[in-house]
């Protein structure tokens, strides 16, 4: 079978304040994206909600947005998968002679290589978020080639603003890494994580077993790495 990965994170960056970060991915089939595409666009506008959704900026007007994506992602074929690195400030990253952004994107591969296989064809596609988009796409390809695990896939940049499965994993994203850093302070965010929760039956800041696909979850900490 031929999918499509969306690719987002939340809290990346080295020196960002947070002690976790959080690495996303939504995968959907290839043959059935036009019409999940669709179908997302419909919800929102029944919504009244035309524009970009994001989870630094969701809004309590739009709570039964929120939580009619949920349930359409749950009765869907998407599946998404998220690694979290905890105590993020204790990375040695002397000791693997890596760079934070080498680590990144070793970090990602860790995400990918979870929901993909020699059998089926992928595109990837990941958020646009600065100037250095060639750059990132070449580090990833660079991963993907030194690890010999899985073959080299096709990889793109995307605006979020353009894509709606773009937009889903940030929520996700968003909502796993709201939950990992304990903050509290957003009702509506609150809200949004407390229905994945029930819906799913799951806990956001928990590992997952392995082999559950639909709201895949992995926690990683340094503090562990032998």
């Amino acid at each position: 079978m031929n999918y499509k990965i969306f690719c987002d994170e939340s809290c990346h960056l080295q020196n960002d304040g947070w002690d976790s970060m959080s690495l996303g991915a939504i995968k959907c089939p290839a043959d059935e994206y036009e019409k999940i595409k669709e179908d997302i666009k419909a919800i929102k506008l029944k919504h009244k909600t035309p524009f970009e959704i994001k989870w630094t900026k969701l809004s309590k007007s739009r709570i039964n947005l929120y939580k009619e994506l949920i349930d359409y992602f749950i009765d869907s074929n998407i599946t998404f998968r998220v690694v979290t690195i905890i105590n993020k400030q204790e990375l040695d990253h002397k000791r693997f002679s890596q760079t934070h952004s080498e680590f990144y994107y070793k970090t990602y591969y860790l995400v990918l290589k979870k929901i993909m296989n020699h059998l089926d064809s992928y595109k990837i596609y990941m958020d646009i978020k600065d100037t250095r988009g060639k750059e990132a796409l070449n580090n990833l390809t660079d991963v993907f080639e030194k690890s010999r695990e899985l073959p080299t896939p096709f990889m793109q940049h995307i605006r979020s603003d353009e894509s709606q499965l773009l937009q889903l994993v940030d929520i996700f994203t968003g909502a796993v890494s709201y939950k990992m850093r304990g903050l509290k302070t957003d009702g509506v965010k609150s809200e949004v994580i407390d229905y994945i929760e029930k819906k799913l039956n799951i806990y956001l800041n928990t590992t997952s077993s392995y082999n559950y696909e639909k709201f895949n979850r992995f926690i990683q900490d340094p503090r562990k790495v032998l």
